[in-house]
């Protein structure tokens, strides 16, 4: 996609994407690990963390649901009332398979996220690269290149690492059992949101609509399915299953009457609602090699913010550096770098590298993936590397 044909992107979405996706995408981890390290007066009197996965599952789709009230005034502001109608009124209710797959896996990777630091649960994602050229293969019946399995075996050589450093590192206050739970339940969750991917495109191919739209309706049906089928489900599981299979909702509500839990909840929210309208703004002005390093450098600012959280403001939260923080630092570079060349970022010589074209869109609407047959494959292909809560 040629930066120079933006010529319809607004200046303030210009600039201001790349730093808001990074602050509000850094924000969206950081606080919710802060969030499950946070103590606070449950249902019977006892003070206990808040480590309520499903919870904080809600707190994500609120904030997505808040793009509907973005979208509303966007479309006020824009004299476009009767967009939504002449919009694919079928993007309501297709709109429910897919967030019932992003529900699980968010879901899955939140009770992962209670055992393992921010950046290792973060870096873990890269995972989503291996799958996608898995189901690339699988169901899109691509053949990649060689410098698609190069890159894919230099990621999986740096999630080796920052695994190992995981399970070895002391810097935690995790035991090694709930250590490894956590890393296969973040890994085991890229396949289902892989899948989730797969079957938007499947649903939503060639549906032109507002992504703030998709987003919202997304965030709405989320609400409800987490509200009214998983939260009672996980409520009347045994008790002794412990954190992230049995979860009190009653408890988490009367947690948030502890004044710093209710405002981090809040602030998580509100994370979530900017990431995604600055993410938009990415995907809207930028390419998908400018994504890719993006998430990169997104990935190192959660480490960074927790280093700073632990060193900076309190030891009772956020990350410590320790011996096997080298490693982890060189599971990172190699997990990049795996990235980079899948995504053609860097090119490797003695690799034959096919051009790869962008479709452009103007700030408005956009397919959810394109239907051009000569680009679609790409176009899933970056978009399941790129997609990310």
């Amino acid at each position: 996609m040629d930066l120079n044909n933006r010529h319809t992107v607004p200046n303030f979405q210009r600039y201001s994407s790349i730093p808001g996706m990074l602050l509000f995408g850094t924000f969206t981890v950081v606080l919710g690990k802060i969030i499950f390290e946070t103590e606070g007066k449950g249902r019977y009197g006892k003070v206990h963390l808040m480590a309520k996965p499903w919870f904080q599952t809600i707190g994500m789709f609120v904030g997505m649901l808040l793009c509907l009230v973005v979208f509303e005034i966007y479309r006020i502001v824009k004299g476009k009332l009767n967009e939504a109608a002449v919009s694919h009124k079928k993007v309501y209710y297709l709109t429910m398979a897919p967030t019932v797959f992003d529900l699980l896996a968010t879901s899955i990777m939140n009770i992962g996220l209670l055992w393992i630091p921010a950046s290792i649960w973060q870096m873990l994602r890269g995972s989503m690269v291996v799958f996608s050229a898995i189901f690339s293969v699988i169901f899109l019946k691509r053949i990649l290149h060689g410098y698609h399995w190069l890159g894919v075996f230099v990621v999986v050589c740096g999630l080796v690492l920052v695994g190992i450093s995981c399970i070895k590192s002391d810097s935690g206050n995790y035991d090694k059992k709930h250590e490894f739970i956590g890393i296969f339940l973040v890994v085991g969750a890229q396949v289902i949101q892989t899948t989730q991917i797969i079957i938007e495109d499947h649903l939503l191919h060639n549906v032109f609509v507002n992504p703030l739209l998709v987003v919202g309706l997304e965030g709405l049906w989320g609400s409800i399915f987490t509200i009214g089928i998983f939260l009672p489900i996980v409520g009347n599981t045994p008790r002794h299953w412990g954190s992230g299979f049995y979860e009190d909702t009653i408890d988490s509500l009367i947690m948030l009457g502890n004044g710093d839990l209710l405002g981090l909840n809040i602030a998580y929210v509100f994370a979530i609602l900017f990431y995604n309208m600055f993410g938009m703004f990415v995907t809207n002005t930028f390419t998908a090699v400018h994504r890719t390093i993006l998430e990169a450098v997104r990935t190192f600012c959660i480490w960074i913010t927790d280093l700073i959280i632990h060193y900076g403001i309190t030891r009772d939260k956020g990350e410590k550096w320790d011996n096997w923080s080298w490693m982890e630092l060189g599971g990172f570079i190699l997990l990049m770098w795996g990235m980079f060349i899948y995504n053609t970022v860097i090119q490797i010589p003695g690799f034959r590298y096919t051009a790869r074209n962008e479709p452009s869109y103007n700030d408005e609407t956009k397919p959810i993936l394109q239907d051009n047959e000569s680009s679609s494959d790409s176009d899933l292909e970056q978009y399941l590397i790129s997609s990310s809560d």
